[in-house]
């Protein structure tokens, strides 16, 4: 079931108001068109879209063979373009119909007759017209009025042998111009002036023969050209009135080379659209709903890089396009093959091939020019790589803005904050006086609805509204802010602390604003120092980024597959061959551990060059969408049959467990892009990892499609998220104990220094800092602090945890493992000794074989 409908039969008087009053009832409308001829007749038919599906059915379930007003109307789904399933076209004005060919072979016919000489047709006779009529024409200066109906079916030759003559010795611009046609021949330039008032002429030109004229009549405003339009097929002294633009020189030109050009066919013409498509990677999507956000129609079909929803600054909805730029053009082509003509929330998508994007290389040319200084050059580069996604330090604060801040709060002069007279080192002072200023800025911001644990963690996606601004000098205020930002667009709020901030929010009205402001400001000059600004993470306000718009038809079709009832089936018996084979699998797998690893991981890596073109079952075996998926849940299947589908892959799992996906790895057809070819592999994901491993160990070896499967957990899962880990507050935390693991130590700080900074949260114990070897005076830039209690150590790592810089370093604290016990310590040493458990369970076995053989020699 598709979101748009097609509403039949309709009142000849229907209007779009009245047809979306009719269906508003039943849903939110995405669209609503009327369809009409060329010489705008109403067709009596419309399209009409809903955002969902659930409205869709009900309004074709409640309104089929309904009426409105005396019609009967017949409401059916509307299929996608290009379906096998769509019904045959029977109109006169569809090409795909007997009628329209039938037509148009007339309209040939009568071209070549009137080619060898001969007439297409007669006229009439002529109508008497009523008397009284004919007395209010002449009466009007219309002499011929016999003549009208003549006129109307004067050749076309002739009006064009009109129009020819009438533009002779007319240059410049005509856009103000408009072209007259089908006029009396006694037409004045008093009666045309008349019937035009009271719009204003600038100038007028009248060519008669002896059955019509045209006029060519050029106007004072454009508002003027418009209101004139709006009469065409309007009536004077009994002639209708055609008015149309006049065509430039350059545009008379373009029609008739295209006229001249031979007709190009569907296939030669898709395979122009995928070659451009291949070249670019990149597809500018038409005809979206105006309340489209965020787009994830194409998710499914490869790697997005970039996806640019175009939105209206007035309004701030979408404009109905959006651009959409794959990693690999390979899945732009499948994207395009497959999604070309869908209706996605009730609206039919068109797809055309992108252009290049326009790269900005100002970086490159200032390292090309000769007088760029390195400074320069090194801005430009920061600059250009400004737009990658990070996961840096949110609550950075300059070393600058913190002391000028403080000395503001104490009332004292920046350098008698930073004279170290009295003991206390001035870097350990500025830490503490940053840790302060830090502590406020997170109070401050969660009393505002920022989530901070956002910032702790790799943000998978990343905000396009929300700007992160760090490293603003000291005494800055909200509405300097505001109005820096305000030029690129409309800032919704911004957010920083009320006390000199020095770190601030700021959240624009919608995402182009929010780049073009993003790609300006970003490392320029803020008064004497530069401005960094980061994307906040998609989850900054506690709001999860959900994927609304993913393609609804193929969810509800998962749904449907996954409600029905699926008989169980009795697990194949395994003959001795496949018990052996799957032994000795076994086997190999156990003792060819890492080499197995390299392999499937350079396997899974050739996955992300070739994305898949699969289904999306993120819905599939009715399980709760509610329910989180734990991670390291994916198995990594070997040895698939090209044969084997993800319908196949999902039953054969499902059967046994509860799975949340099945894909098997395509790759595209280089002989049928529009088709994808099975690489031999797949992923499932399973809900929790004890179901990952247990049906590891039981279908390990089972045959599918006449193939042994080979099951693994999915290394390119636990790389990724190794890779974008950063240890955060509650990935660290233990709390177990007392010791601190203070990591990024400048070299130039000392252990003074150190005791110092920690001393402020607590009584320290004992501080050790590792020498590098062969060099007393220097360590190794990391060491271990150890507190009288648990509370101290906490509060100290809760303080200095989230952005404290000693010498310009950020200081990275983890809780420190505790002490082995003088137990484990022997347990540790006699396991080294002796090689491990498995060595000693099989030396307790050959003791106790041996005190056997030794007591039976005994009682011998």
């Amino acid at each position: 079931m598709t979101t748009r409908l097609i509403v039949k039969s309709l009142p000849a008087n229907c209007t779009e108001a009245s047809l979306r009053s009719f269906f508003k009832k039943y849903g939110t409308l995405s669209d609503c068109t009327l369809k009409y001829t060329k010489e705008g007749k109403f067709r009596k038919f419309a399209f009409v879209g809903f955002d969902s599906e659930e409205n869709a059915k009900k309004a074709l379930k409640e309104t089929d063979l309904s009426f409105m007003g005396s019609s009967r109307l017949h409401v059916e789904e509307c299929k996608p373009f290009g379906d096998a399933n769509k019904p045959r076209a029977w109109s006169q004005y569809s090409k795909d119909s007997s009628a329209y060919k039938r037509k148009h072979e007339g309209d040939s016919h009568n071209a070549r007759e009137n080619e060898d000489g001969m007439k297409p047709f007669e006229p009439s006779k002529k109508k008497k017209i009523d008397p009284e009529y004919r007395e209010f024409l002449e009466a009007q200066g219309v002499k011929e009025v016999e003549q009208s109906k003549l006129a109307a079916q004067v050749p076309a030759v002739e009006s064009d042998e009109l129009v020819k003559l009438l533009l002779e010795g007319i240059t410049g611009d005509t856009k103000l111009s408009l072209l007259f046609t089908g006029l009396p021949s006694s037409i004045k330039q008093k009666n045309l002036k008349e019937w035009l008032s009271p719009v204003r002429i600038k100038a007028m030109k009248i060519v008669t023969n002896d059955t019509s004229g045209a006029a060519f009549v050029t106007f004072n405003r454009p508002p003027d050209v418009r209101r004139v339009l709006q009469r065409n097929q309007e009536y004077i002294g009994g002639y209708r009135l055609t008015i149309t633009k006049v065509k430039a020189e350059e545009e008379a030109t373009e029609e008739a080379e295209q006229e001249e050009q031979p007709e190009v066919s569907r296939e030669t013409e898709e395979a122009r659209i995928r070659e451009e498509i291949l070249e670019t990677g990149r597809l500018f999507v038409r005809n979206l709903p105006f309340t489209t956000k965020e787009f994830f129609f194409f998710k499914k079909y490869g790697e997005i890089a970039e996806v640019q929803v175009i939105v209206d600054k007035k309004t701030g909805k979408c404009k109905g396009f959006a651009i959409v730029d794959f990693v690999f053009p390979e899945s732009a082509v499948a994207a395009y093959a497959a999604s070309d003509g869908k209706i996605f929330k009730g609206r039919m998508l068109h797809i055309l091939p992108g252009s290049e994007k326009r790269e900005n290389n100002d970086a490159d040319k200032t390292a090309a020019s000769e007088k760029t200084s390195y400074r320069k050059e090194k801005m430009a580069k920061l600059k250009a790589a400004a737009t990658k996604s990070h996961s840096w330090n949110a609550l950075f604060l300059g070393p600058n803005a913190i002391a000028d801040t403080l000395a503001e709060k104490l009332g004292v002069e920046k350098g008698d904050l930073l004279n170290s007279e009295g003991g206390e080192s001035a870097g350990v002072r500025l830490a503490l006086a940053e840790t302060r200023l830090v502590r406020e800025t997170r109070e401050f911001f969660l009393k505002n609805g920022v989530c901070l644990d956002a910032f702790s963690r790799p943000a998978a996606k990343r905000s396009d509204t929300v700007i992160i601004t760090k490293n603003l000098p000291a005494g800055v205020e909200v509405e300097e802010l505001e109005r820096m930002f305000a030029k690129f667009g409309e800032v919704e709020k911004v957010l920083m602390p009320p006390e000199g901030g020095i770190s601030a929010i700021v959240v624009m009205s919608n995402a182009v604003d929010a780049k073009k402001a993003f790609q300006a400001l970003a490392y320029s000059r803020f008064r004497t120092q530069p401005l960094y600004l980061e994307w906040a993470p998609g989850d900054v306000f506690g709001e999860e980024v959900k994927e609304k718009e993913v393609v609804e038809h193929i969810e509800s079709e998962t749904k449907e597959e996954a409600q029905e009832e699926k008989p169980a089936k009795k697990k194949k018996k395994k003959t001795y061959e496949e018990k052996k084979a799957e032994k000795r699998k076994l086997k190999e797998q156990q003792s060819d551990v890492k080499k197995e690893e390299e392999v499937d991981v350079a396997e899974e890596q050739s996955a992300e060059d070739h994305p898949t073109d699969t289904k999306d079952f993120d819905k599939m075996d009715g399980v709760e969408d509610d329910e989180v998926l734990e991670p390291n849940a994916t198995v990594f299947v070997k040895n698939l049959s090209f044969a084997t589908t993800d319908e196949n892959l999902s039953k054969f799992f499902g059967k046994k467990y509860r799975i949340k996906s099945a894909q098997v790895s395509k790759k595209l057809n280089p002989a049928d892009p529009s088709k994808s070819l099975s690489m031999g592999f797949g992923f499932v994901q399973f809900y929790t990892q004890e179901e990952a491993k247990q049906a590891i160990k039981e279908m390990q070896g089972e045959l599918l499609n006449g193939h042994s499967l080979e099951l693994k957990l999915s290394q390119r899962e636990l790389v990724d998220k190794e890779a974008l880990k950063r240890k955060g507050v509650s990935a660290t935390g233990q709390g177990t104990c007392t010791k601190l693991l203070v990591r990024n130590i400048p070299f130039q700080a000392s252990i003074k220094e150190i005791e110092s900074l920690f001393s402020s949260f607590g009584e320290v114990k004992s501080i050790r800092i590792p020498k590098k070897v062969g060099a007393r005076d220097q360590h190794r830039g990391f060491g271990f602090v150890d507190f009288i209690s648990i509370p101290e150590a906490k509060r100290a790592f809760e303080a200095l945890v989230h952005s404290t810089h000693l010498y310009g370093r950020r200081l990275v604290l983890e809780w420190a493992k505790t002490d082995d016990s003088v137990q484990e310590m022997r347990e540790k040493t006699a396991e080294k000794f002796s090689g491990g458990r498995v060595a000693n369970r099989k030396q307790k076995k050959r003791m106790e074989a041996i005190e056997k053989d030794l007591a039976v020699i005994d009682d011998d």
